[in-house]
């Protein structure tokens, strides 16, 4: 048995296009597509299940804007 498993991830830092921040619960994600069709290096598109679709936070300026959302607890 392997003991050094990697936890699955359980949230995923994206947001809406309102540009409002989420933290995705994984199994409320209904289907993933690409924000450009065919262009491997494109943003996820998360299709959630209250019906929004939110782009992965993936740059870093997103990523400290996340992070200091996060801060203020407004998750």
């Amino acid at each position: 048995m392997n003991m050094e498993e990697e936890p699955k991830q359980q949230a995923i830092p994206a947001e809406d296009d309102q540009g409002n921040f989420k933290l995705l619960d994984t199994q409320r994600i209904l289907s993933i597509t690409s924000e450009i069709e065919g262009d491997e290096d494109s943003a996820a598109i998360f299709h959630y299940d209250d019906g929004k679709k939110y782009k992965y936070v993936h740059s870093e300026k997103a990523m400290k804007q996340f992070g200091e959302w996060i801060q203020k607890g407004e998750g």
